[in-house]
């Protein structure tokens, strides 16, 4: 396929491409969360709560530092404002109060089949690769970071983006941006792989990406479609050969 043959970088998306997080109904992570900010805020106790992730220390991430950018969402603004308030006030930052939130969820994360494997191959083809997610608004950097460490996948990405990071949410071009711009690719010369067709599809078409759109489900197409629809992530291997090839055109 001629638009996949050109390209020099693959990014991904993280859930539901590289990560698997069942969701169980509404009511059960209702009680989840409860008991999660019970226990770990108002307790102080979390010998009871799913293990976490290795992560780097809290104050170490970026998210506790950073500053909204004027021209990012405001509701990702209003977060930012709600960290630096929470931790003058408490002591306890917003993206430690998501983190306990949103441990159960993570806790139960698996790696989807060959992974791995598939983004091995990509690198030693010469592929650059990067990963381009949304999370949970005031969920922290670290948390999902982390997430790619449990797995091993971080050793993998050149580039890391995650929206409650950077600010922009997917479909909004601007995060894939992002993360090309960090890799140094321009837009033309990437493809992004993706299981969700408006926040990963239409969203890479908007930015100027190919794309890959993994369908495990039968779901309905993106509308106009991907530019390769495939069922497992490593059907993806047998249409990107290699990127050396890049430089015959």
């Amino acid at each position: 396929m001629p638009v996949l043959a050109d390209a020099e970088a693959v990014l991904f998306d993280m859930g539901g491409t590289l990560i698997d997080y069942p969701v169980p109904p509404w009511p059960v992570v209702a009680v989840r969360f409860a008991r999660a900010f019970l226990t770990g805020i108002v307790l102080g106790d979390e010998r009871n709560l799913p293990p976490a992730a290795s992560v780097p220390p809290p104050e170490d991430a970026p998210s506790r530092q950073a500053r909204a950018l004027p021209d990012a969402p405001l509701a990702y603004r209003t977060t930012m404002a709600l960290r630096r308030v929470i931790r003058s006030v408490s002591g306890n930052t917003l993206p430690r109060l998501s983190e306990l939130a949103t441990r159960p969820l993570v806790a139960g994360g698996r790696l989807v089949p060959d992974a791995g494997t598939v983004l091995a191959a990509l690198r030693d083809r010469g592929y650059r690769l990067g990963l381009v997610s949304n999370t949970p608004w005031g969920t922290p950097d670290y948390l999902w970071t982390g997430q790619l460490q449990r797995f091993g996948l971080a050793r993998f990405f050149e580039v890391t983006c995650f929206s409650s990071d950077v600010g922009f949410r997917k479909p909004d071009p601007r995060i894939f941006r992002t993360a090309l711009k960090a890799l140094g690719v321009p837009a033309g010369r990437a493809v992004f792989v993706g299981d969700e067709p408006e926040a990963d599809i239409d969203g890479a078409r908007a930015a100027g990406l190919a794309s890959v759109w993994i369908d495990r489900a039968g779901h309905t197409p993106p509308d106009p479609p991907a530019d390769l629809t495939i069922t497992h992530l490593a059907d993806a291997l047998e249409h990107l050969p290699g990127a050396a090839a890049t430089e015959k055109h």
